[in-house]
Order: structure tokens, then C-alpha cells, then sequence
């Protein structure tokens, strides 16, 4: 694969030749110098998360250990689902036999690719230390024994990445359904509240919506089935959490302005 790692994350790259890949699970604040490491990140769940993980490893032939280190991220248990997926496998639904978290299931990779991963890939059990010194220092410990590259091959199929070119001055009218009706959208700071007033294609005033969250908004909009459309339900729900922001941090609001 001529692009590595293939899939995003929130990581950082050192040197691509390492044998040492690092996972801080739910830590955040790890810092550690890059010089031993091939990539290191946080993980928070023990299913898409994980998947992201094997790929990005399993596309580095010269990565041959995952230290998984920090705190567990509670209700998931990261790194039990690694060594529940490397010792145990999956069952009949592709679910990791024995791991604790609440949802681990491992949909997306193939019996090839998860053979690769645990052929090419020693766990490293450092869980809950955060010290980034030990850590570090036992990366630097790895990397000095590096057996080499994995001699093994795998694929990974990319999903094909759609270039976003919606002009929505010819495809729609980003704040008008299909019928003509419309919507206003008001942050009221004198009473902590977002408001948005529904208008029919006659424009005359349907229904006002009031309250301080724009996932409970949007969903009485829906519930009340003022949404005619998919793209209007996309452009209702952008407004209302760039309200929601707007309100909570006390900046100005104005619909279709940027916040910032």
C-alpha cells in the first residue's frame, strides 16, 4: 500500500521503520518522543476502533509489537479485546470471545487480515501505566530487539473516498423544503434557549420549537414531521448545533453566517 497508514486517526507517525506501534487506550495526555515508535494513538472502542488499529498495523509490515498502555476507557475495555481477539478469536457473529466491552465486534476485517495481525504482532501489556518515561523506555527495549520485518502479505481493500462537490446553489435551496415551507433558526440569551420558528410555503408562522439542545430539536422537528427532506434534515441539524455552540460559549448567532 503505497499510503500509511491507510485509515485516520487521532495519532502521531515516527519513524515508519520502527517494530513498535503504541495504543494509550483513553489517555489523552501521554506525550512521548517518536524516535522508537512507528505510530501511537488512543483507542476508545473496542470494535471500529480496534479495526482501524490492525489495519493500519498490518499495512506496516515492520511493526511487531502493539505496547497497549493507559487507562482502560470504561465500559469498553480496548486493550482486554485485544488479548481476548489475539487469544481467543471471534464467535459465530464476529463478536471477541471473552472481552469484557459492551461492544466487541469486529465487522470489518477478514480472517486473512486478523491472521496477519496476530502472526506479525506481539502484545505488549503495559495497561494502566501512564508514565511516559516507562513507556518510552520500553519501546526504545523493543525497538533495539527488532526481528525484522513480517514476511507475510496481506491486502486491504480501501473503501473508494468520494470527493464532496455539492453546489448548493443549483441542487437545492439549503433553507427551504420541497413544499416552500421554512425554517428560522434564534438564539434567545435572555432565556438560555434556542428557538426555531416553522413558516409554511405562505409563509405564515406554523410552529415555535424552544429548547437548549439541537439533537432534542431536531428530533421534535422530525417527530412533528416538519422535515420534507434529506438534505434540509442535514442543513437543520448544522444550524442548530452551531446554535447550540453558539449559546453555550455566548457567541453571536446567525443562521447560514460562520460561528467564527
Amino acid at each position: 500500500m503505497d499510503r500509511w497508514p491507510p485509515e485516520a486517526g487521532r495519532y502521531q507517525l515516527g519513524s515508519k521503520q520502527s517494530c513498535v506501534a503504541v495504543c494509550t487506550l483513553s489517555s489523552l495526555d501521554i506525550e512521548l518522543p517518536m524516535d522508537d515508535i512507528a505510530i501511537a494513538g488512543k483507542c476508545v472502542t473496542e470494535n471500529i476502533g480496534m479495526e482501524k488499529i490492525i489495519k493500519n498495523i498490518i499495512s506496516n509490515p515492520n511493526i511487531r509489537y502493539l505496547v497497549l498502555c493507559g487507562v482502560e476507557p470504561k465500559g469498553h475495555y480496548v486493550g482486554q479485546a485485544f488479548f481476548c481477539l489475539r487469544n481467543n478469536g471471534l464467535d459465530g457473529n464476529k463478536k471477541i470471545i471473552g472481552a469484557r466491552g459492551a461492544m466487541p465486534f469486529i465487522k470489518n476485517l477478514d480472517k486473512e487480515q486478523l491472521d496477519c495481525f496476530k502472526q506479525q504482532v506481539e502484545l505488549v501489556d503495559m495497561i494502566e501505566e501512564e508514565d511516559a518515561a516507562k513507556i518510552a523506555g520500553r519501546a526504545r527495549e523493543l525497538n533495539s530487539s527488532n526481528p525484522g520485518a513480517f514476511s507475510g502479505n496481506v491486502s486491504i481493500k480501501e473503501i473508494e473516498t468520494i470527493n464532496a462537490d455539492y453546489d448548493v446553489d443549483k441542487e437545492a435551496t439549503a433553507d427551504s423544503s420541497l413544499d416552500g415551507s421554512f425554517f428560522t433558526i434564534l438564539v434567545d440569551r435572555q432565556n438560555k434557549r434556542i428557538v426555531v420558528e416553522y413558516y409554511t410555503k405562505d409563509k405564515k408562522l406554523n410552529k415555535r420549537i424552544s429548547g437548549t439542545k439541537a439533537e432534542v430539536i431536531a428530533g421534535t422537528i422530525v417527530r412533528l414531521g416538519l422535515v420534507k427532506g434529506l438534505y434540509h434534515a442535514a442543513y437543520l441539524g448544522k444550524e442548530l448545533k452551531k446554535a447550540e455552540i453558539a449559546l453555550r460559549l455566548g457567541k453571536d448567532y446567525e443562521q447560514d453566517k460562520e460561528l467564527f
